[in-house]
Formats: C-alpha cells, structure tokens, sequence
C-alpha cells in the first residue's frame, strides 16, 4: 500500500526527468535543501531562546527594581515585554556607559544576525536554492549565523546565572520549571490516552 508521502518524491523524480536531470542529482538537491533549513531551524531555535532570556533579564530586573511579584503582575511583564522587537530589548544596553563598546558592537551583530535570519534571509542570502553553490552558501552563511546567536544566547544566561545568584535565584531550577510548562502549554489538546 502507497503512503500519501511518496507521492511529492514521485512528483519531484518525475520533474527531474523532465528537466534532464538523473533521481540521483534530484536526491542531492532534497538532501541539501533539507539540510539549508536544518541550519535554518537551528539558528532560529538560538534566536528564540536568547531573546527569551533576554525578555526575562528584563522582568527580573524590573522585580529588582521594586516592580510587584504577583504571579498575574509576572504574565503581564512576560507579554509587554515580549511584544519588544530584539532592538528595544537590547537599546537599554547599547545606551548604557557602563557597556563596554566590544560588547555593544557583540550586541548589534546579534541584532543584526537574528533580523536578518527572521526578516530576510531568503531573499538577499539564499535566494538561489536551484544551485548547488547557492545552497551551499546559505547553509555556510546559516551556521555562522547559528553560532553567533548561540554565542549571544550563551551570554545571556551567564548574565541571567550570575544576576540570580546575586539574589539567591536558581535560575535553572526556574529555566526548568519554564520549559516543563511551556511543553505542557504545547501539547495539543485530545492527546493523550485514546
């Protein structure tokens, strides 16, 4: 028995035979694509969390700051300041004469990197997928960008490790609690026992 799933590969081998090339060719260019937007997935995967921990440096912050600890007050910190663009969040820093300007210029490359892989990495990066240079361009270009922003999601939770323990905060024990939830939060509704 056929599986629905076969037939986008059949339709594909059937269109490199139409355009003249071999199911081995056509194979190479799937297995490229797929991996340009593993890449792309792991990038994105860096991007998210770094501006999560950035969201919540904010939040704790602003409970530091004397900002009420309710957990209602929380969600409601939580979403004003994930509705910031990376570029608010960081803009604080980046105006700040305490920061070091190595660490500015480190911030902007981030802000940079992640609005260019959110914003338009398709269209001025890997706008050439057909080729076999152009997918190996952007997949090149998408693990520098990957290791940029894990780089900068690294930063951030060493700010975020060493600013709880100024304050007696276990922010892994808080990272885990937050993960657990939001995987909880994620699975859909009816799963379960059948």
């Amino acid at each position: 028995m056929r599986t629905s799933n076969s037939w986008p590969l059949r339709i594909r081998l059937l269109l490199s035979a139409y355009r003249g090339r071999s199911a081995t060719e056509e194979m190479k260019i799937t297995t490229d694509i797929t991996a340009v937007f593993a890449a792309y997935g792991h990038a994105a995967y860096y991007a998210q969390l770094l501006e999560y921990d950035l969201v919540t440096i904010w939040i704790l912050d602003s409970i530091m700051q004397g900002a009420s600890v309710t957990q209602e007050d929380l969600h409601q910190f939580q979403g004003e300041w994930s509705k910031k663009t990376l570029g608010k969040l960081l803009h604080p820093l980046k105006q700040s004469s305490l920061i070091p300007d190595d660490l500015k210029e480190f911030l902007e490359t981030i802000r940079i990197t992640r609005n260019t892989l959110a914003h338009d990495f398709f269209l001025t990066v890997a706008y050439d997928l057909q080729s076999s240079e152009g997918r190996e361009k952007a997949k090149a270009t998408l693990e520098e960008m990957g290791s940029i922003l894990a780089e900068g999601q690294k930063f951030f939770v060493n700010v975020l490790t060493t600013y709880g323990k100024d304050f007696d905060i276990d922010y892994d024990a808080i990272h885990r609690e937050l993960l657990e939830r939001n995987q909880e939060d994620a699975e859909p509704a009816g799963s379960g026992d059948a």
